[in-house]
């Protein structure tokens, strides 16, 4: 099956290179159709890019099958490739000039054919793999309390050859009992005469630490051993409470700062946040008075919101609902629909209540992505009810967030619990890439 996959890359490989071969000269033909004559001379011009193309799109994880089958991460990852192409390609000839080509339009209708003809290219393969059943081989053993919720969702990703469970007489209901084995040499035949690539761990190994000393010793070492919570995140993208604890956080989610990532975050906080309070100053003056025209009480709500590291700060919005007495005691009020004015209600369709937290950006309160910043007497209660809630600030808190664009805004301690699980792995994976996906979608979410 090793053979299998590494066949099937292979194939997404050259197909790669002959989809960038037809871009550039479908590029030439839509810019000039004499250029096409000249089609080794420009290939010659690109070949170095392509070879950088290619490696962005190993980097992008996108010649691994499994990601491939994520249709969303693959359209975002595809949409991340085309702009960091086109920046290289400006790079690449600004400092590699050619005198007698300049390939400025031609290597944007390179870029933009690429991408598309690349897109169709991995749609019919995909078609491919899954009209022929292609699908990696794995075998469960053990039985985790969240299995059954994740079988389908591993059953669409890999063809279960067996599942393992010794003890257990009689097999799960999501499991078919043709493949229920309770036999240790049983397993191991079946991972040899089936050709099985990968063994998925759902047990705890903490608990039962005899299972880890027996596989270790009996099972082949060159199996792709996957451990059930980290294929839970893949899928689910986010972590789930049950499956943390204080060894987690030291393992996975303790790390030090990326300093060159800060520093290009923070660049881009001051950039953005320079150009909103150039719109703020512009548009305070009629939002104000329309607020006021609509109901009584301040044109701006304010509150304590915390930050990273505990630390806490004002931040201020245009107020959206009516003002009362107990604005700032009832916890949960922005869910109270009833109580937002009809100005307020232009304001949170356009996200333009929130244009006053360009100062909280500028001043480094916030950053452009990161967990939503909480109102602090919210906070008390959820760093109460919540197990390792205080560990959301170890990151700076954004505008946008994963838990944002993943999960409803909560109206319980239950709701934001779940919301917390999408901070989670926000917290553990953050970096540039991540922010980008999270920028795109937030995009995706507010223009449909």
């Amino acid at each position: 099956m090793k053979g299998q996959s590494k066949f099937f890359k292979m194939i997404l490989f050259l197909g790669d290179i002959f989809v960038m071969c037809a871009a550039l000269f479908l590029a030439l033909v839509a810019r000039n159709e004499n250029l096409s004559m000249r089609f080794g001379e420009f290939f010659y011009s690109f070949v170095f890019l392509y070879v950088f193309w290619l490696i962005l799109i190993f980097i992008l994880n996108l010649y691994d099958l499994y990601f491939f089958k994520k249709t969303t991460d693959f359209f975002f990852s595809v949409a991340i490739f085309s702009v960091l192409a086109f920046l290289s390609g400006v790079v690449y000839f600004y400092f590699r000039p050619h005198p007698e080509i300049a390939p400025k339009t031609i290597l944007i209708l390179n870029v933009i054919i690429f991408g598309i003809l690349f897109t169709c290219w991995r749609c019919v393969f995909r078609l491919f793999m899954e009209s022929n059943g292609i699908k990696s081989k794995i075998v469960i053993i053990g039985n985790r309390p969240q299995l059954g919720k994740m079988m389908p969702q591993i059953s669409k990703n890999y063809e279960v050859m067996a599942f393992f469970c010794p003890g257990n007489v009689q097999a799960p209901e999501f499991i078919p009992k043709q493949i229920f084995i309770s036999d240790f040499k049983q397993l191991a035949d079946i991972i040899l005469q089936k050709k099985v690539e990968s063994v998925l761990l759902a047990f705890d190994p903490r608990a039962e630490k005899d299972y880890g000393k027996t596989f270790f010793s009996d099972l082949p070492p060159t199996l792709s051993y996957i451990d059930f919570d980290d294929l839970c995140e893949q899928i689910t993208r986010k972590i789930s409470l049950e499956q943390i604890d204080e060894a987690w956080f030291l393992q996975k989610a303790s790390k030090p700062e990326n300093k060159l990532e800060q520093i290009v975050k923070r660049l881009f906080d001051i950039i953005f946040s320079s150009i909103a309070l150039v719109l703020y100053a512009l548009f305070f003056p009629l939002l104000a008075i329309l607020i006021k025209i609509d109901s009584k009480g301040p044109v701006l709500y304010c509150h304590q919101r915390v930050g990273k590291g505990g630390k806490q700060f004002t931040l201020c919005k245009f107020r959206n609902m009516t003002a009362s007495a107990d604005q700032y005691s009832k916890v949960w009020r922005e869910r109270d629909e009833n109580n937002i004015t009809k100005v307020g209600k232009f304001l949170r369709r356009t996200h333009l209540d929130e244009l006053p937290q360009a100062w909280n950006l500028f001043r480094g309160d916030l950053s452009f992505v990161g967990p939503r910043p909480e109102w602090s007497e919210l906070a008390k209660v959820f760093e109460k009810e919540i197990p390792f809630y205080s560990h959301r600030y170890l990151v700076k808190p954004g505008l946008l967030g994963w838990a944002q664009i993943n999960f409803p805004a909560s109206k319980s301690v239950h709701e934001a619990k779940g919301k917390f699980e999408y901070d989670l792995y926000y917290i553990k994976n953050h970096s540039l890439l991540l922010d980008a996906e999270i920028i795109l979608k937030a995009a995706r979410l507010f223009f449909w």
